[in-house]
């Protein structure tokens, strides 16, 4: 097995006559960090541990809107961060800044960030981030104890270096997170299996990049990014957590040439994801090593309204179950008019669901417990971009995507059947199950900025699903719902500035249609029903405070079922840039 791993990656990286598109996601990755200009929104990011500060955000089948850039909605969601525009820095300026917000509910954050290296050649720049609660948050379920304090403590640095010479961009970044934080769930009257102890994930990162300029000849982009993590403790508190690496590697080239007239380049994308697990002192957990292994060739066109990009995936899995997979990669844009244009995109294939993306996902996953790898057959996104001049945007799209081996997560529960009425023990974890999903959806956008101080967004998504040969608790389930995903969404935000030292924000989310499974049946779950209000009052260039309202509508909803998120919470706070 270990032969053909290095056989394969040998093949795939050393392809050298091809490579990607400049506005990959790899390329994306290796380019000089921005502008240094941190915004509250970055200590946000910590919610996503345990990747730091830009968390690796796994594509889910359907996404709930994103508060803090976060794919599925932990209970973080309900904990606030100010609003962004109160730690702007005007990069000319100001070299660093620092804020910090409390609230109810302990709520607490703080953000720490540095320039210490700026210049046209060289940047070194210096992130620290930080996030708390420790509350108690009153269950959606009528149950005894109708509530549990949900303690959440992450902590996380990281030091970012970047050089640019002629020929191309060195990077290079590490840092360390940790993060503590209890099983809060609801376990609807039995006794708590970690009885509110806290696990911990540690979670230390390096990564290098080096990017070619971008030029006529051959052009590079070289990455490699290891991470090395461990929990505190595994099924038990008395046994041993999780602990291992992750080694990702990617290498991309690319050939511009010229096809008739427009811009072409041929090139492939080489890519091996690793992870390396520490034996379990448990006897009966099994853990195995993954190895996904991706060799993605394609060639792009670009004329003066369109572009096109053809391409597949082709993918080795190397699990408790091997396997070889083609998946298309394909981008479409057409501009229509001097606003308008015109997309489609269709793209496939793994989610490796290794266990840092799970911890991303969700942090309350069942400890020492790897979920299994989806294959995506097909993702497709189409759609049209309309607007206008005067500052007003209305987009329409639709999709159509098909998942194999898709995961829900369910509060966790085993029952027994040996007597006639049926008896349910419930933990306060979270555990898969597992069905092939199709998901169609059709959605709109409409955003006005026609005056200047307000901007106006509204988006509404419909989703439509389809659950084939999904098993709980080994039953074939003939009924099954696409678990905790919302049927519909809707998101407002609206900014209004009221004057250079004033500015308002307001948020409105809601996502209904939601299921679970609970003790044997479909349970309809509460809407997510989220109303936020933001303040920012400007005193100078350097100081300011800020003020945010959070589910103004005091609405109780579980985000996952049992996992209820806070009720209404108010944060207060300053920043200030240095």
């Amino acid at each position: 097995m270990k032969k053909n791993i290095l056989l394969i990656s040998g093949l795939i990286l050393c392809s050298g006559l091809f490579a990607q598109n400049s506005d990959t996601l790899l390329r994306r990755q290796l380019e000089l960090e921005r502008q240094f200009n941190p915004t509250l929104q970055d200590a946000n990011k910590i919610n996503s541990l345990p990747a730091l500060p830009v968390p690796n955000i796994k594509k889910a089948d359907a996404s709930y809107a994103t508060w803090a850039g976060r794919v599925n909605p932990p209970i973080e969601i309900a904990i606030p961060g100010p609003a962004a525009i109160a730690t702007e820095i005007p990069y000319s300026l100001q070299k660093g800044y620092i804020s910090m917000s409390a609230g109810n509910y302990a709520n607490i954050n703080g953000a720490l960030g540095y320039r210490i290296i700026d210049n046209d050649n060289s940047k070194l720049n210096f992130l620290f981030l930080h996030q708390s609660t420790n509350g108690d948050i009153k269950f959606v379920q009528n149950s005894d104890p109708s509530s549990n304090t949900a303690y959440r403590m992450d902590n996380g640095g990281q030091l970012a270096y970047a050089y640019r010479f002629a020929q191309g961009t060195f990077k290079i970044s590490g840092g360390y997170s940790h993060s503590a934080f209890n099983y809060y769930g609801n376990t609807f009257g039995n006794e708590r299996v970690f009885d509110n102890k806290h696990q911990t994930l540690g979670l230390a990162h390096l990564l290098l990049g080096l990017q070619s300029t971008e030029s006529d000849n051959l052009n590079y982009a070289v990455r490699a990014e290891i991470k090395n993590f461990s929990t505190k403790f595994g099924t038990t508190i008395d046994e041993s957590g999780l602990g291992g690496n992750q080694t990702k590697l990617a290498v991309e080239l690319d050939k511009p040439f010229d096809a008739a007239g427009s811009d072409a380049k041929i090139g492939v994308e080489g890519k091996w994801d690793g992870v390396f697990l520490a034996k379990s002192e448990n006897p009966a957990i099994d853990l195995y090593n993954y190895h996904l292994i991706d060799a993605s060739p394609f060639i792009s066109f670009e004329g003066l309204n369109w572009k096109a990009r053809l391409g597949a995936n082709v993918q080795f899995q190397f699990a408790d179950d091997d396997k070889v997979r083609v998946a298309p990669n394909v981008q479409l844009s057409v501009k229509v008019a001097d606003h308008s244009s015109l997309y489609a995109n269709i793209e496939g294939g793994f989610d490796s669901n290794t266990i840092l993306d799970m911890m991303n996902e969700s942090r309350y996953v069942q400890p020492m417990l790897q979920v299994k790898p989806s294959f995506t057959l097909v993702d497709l996104e189409a759609g049209a971009k309309i607007g206008s001049a005067n500052g007003v945007r209305f987009d329409i799209f639709g999709g159509y995507r098909q998942t194999d081996n898709e995961h829900f997560l369910l509060a966790s529960e085993t029952s027994d059947n040996t007597s006639s009425v049926p008896t349910f023990i419930h933990a306060e974890y979270l555990t898969p199950i597992y069905g092939n999903l199709s998901r169609s959806h059709v959605g709109a956008m409409l955003q006005i900025a026609t005056w200047s101080p307000l901007d106006l967004t509204a988006r509404f998504s419909k989703n439509f699903y389809s659950i084939k040969d999904i098993s709980i608790d080994g039953v074939s389930a003939s009924d099954a719902k696409a678990y905790n995903k919302p049927g519909y969404e809707l998101d407002c935000r609206a900014s209004f500035e009221v004057s250079q030292q004033i500015k308002l924000t307001l948020n409105y989310y809601l996502a209904g249609d939601r299921w679970s499974y609970f003790e044997k049946q479909n349970v309809k779950m509460k809407n997510i029903n989220d109303l936020n209000l933001g303040a920012v009052y400007s005193i100078n260039d350097a100081f300011s405070i800020h003020l945010n309202a959070n589910n103004l509508l005091a609405q109780k909803y579980d985000i996952w079922y049992g996992y209820a998120a806070q009720g209404f919470n108010a944060m207060g706070g300053f920043s200030f840039k240095f």
